[in-house]
């Protein structure tokens, strides 16, 4: 049984090495906006996402355990290819004119070289959010904030803003080393078009895509792209503002490379 288990952490399903589309990469933190990002590039007829949340690395259960953000991290990357690849070819023996694949782990950004490289065809783009917002979003999503006292809470967001600082310095490392195009979750929300011509995806397929589309993001209702910072960051209070502050007040640069401010 323990065999059993383990040989599925890394499934080998069945795909043609001959048949593979272009590859998608967004580079991207949680909850920094690439689900409505990726919902809308999904728009288009010739796109696809390997499962509901845009992430494929929940297809293969080795590459989402706890440990997935750890940089080094032993990962089946053959096993990702075939459980990657199946799924698309599934997909496309039903629509048939699937082009380009849009994959969004966010853990990605630890392994993205490696995994890049399995395919033969593959482009990059890179996203960030306001780390105020980013912390906000994510304290309300995964740590059930009404439980925590005041103190805990602002342990729980200086983590969470220390996690930004190393993320995003993670992010501008691979702008850096591929040329990766940067749309801010701030940019896209304010003009949706932008990312058009962010993307190096093949012909056709940008034209394809339905600008003006509903998106639905997690438990919301499907709505028109818009920037929920203001409403996340109404959530914390002003000791809490302060508290983020002071865990990204030595980290100046990154936040001017993004485009970002602190909050005082």
């Amino acid at each position: 049984m323990s065999f059993f288990r383990k040989k599925n952490r890394w499934p080998f399903p069945k795909f043609d090495e001959n048949d593979q589309p272009h590859f998608l990469f967004i580079i991207t933190p949680p909850f920094s906006g690439s689900t409505a990002l990726s919902e809308l590039l999904n728009t288009s007829h010739r796109t696809m996402i390997l499962q509901p949340r845009g992430e494929g690395q929940w297809l293969v259960p080795g590459l989402c355990e706890k440990d997935r953000w750890n940089p080094d991290k032993e990962v089946n990357f053959l096993s990702v290819k075939a459980t990657w690849l199946s799924m698309y070819q599934q997909v496309k023996c039903l629509t048939r004119n699937i082009d380009v694949v849009i994959e969004k782990s966010p853990p990605n950004m630890m392994r993205i070289e490696q995994l890049a490289s399995q395919f033969r065809d593959y482009s990059f783009l890179a996203n960030n959010r306001d780390p105020y917002a980013n912390c906000a979003s994510i304290l309300y999503r995964n740590h059930d904030p009404g439980s925590l006292s005041p103190d805990k809470r602002k342990e729980v967001l200086s983590d969470l803003a220390k996690d930004w600082i190393v993320r995003s310095e993670k992010i501008k490392e691979l702008i850096s080393n591929f040329n990766a195009p940067l749309l801010t979750y701030e940019e896209f929300c304010r003009n949706p078009s932008s990312v058009i011509n962010k993307l190096n995806i093949p012909n056709g397929v940008s034209e394809s895509i339905n600008l003006d589309a509903n998106v639905k993001v997690k438990d919301y209702k499907p709505q028109p792209i818009s920037n929920q910072n203001e409403r996340q960051i109404s959530k914390l209070t002003n000791e809490e503002i302060e508290h983020i502050s002071k865990s990204l007040n030595s980290s100046n640069q990154i936040l001017e490379y993004f485009g970002y401010k602190l909050l005082r």
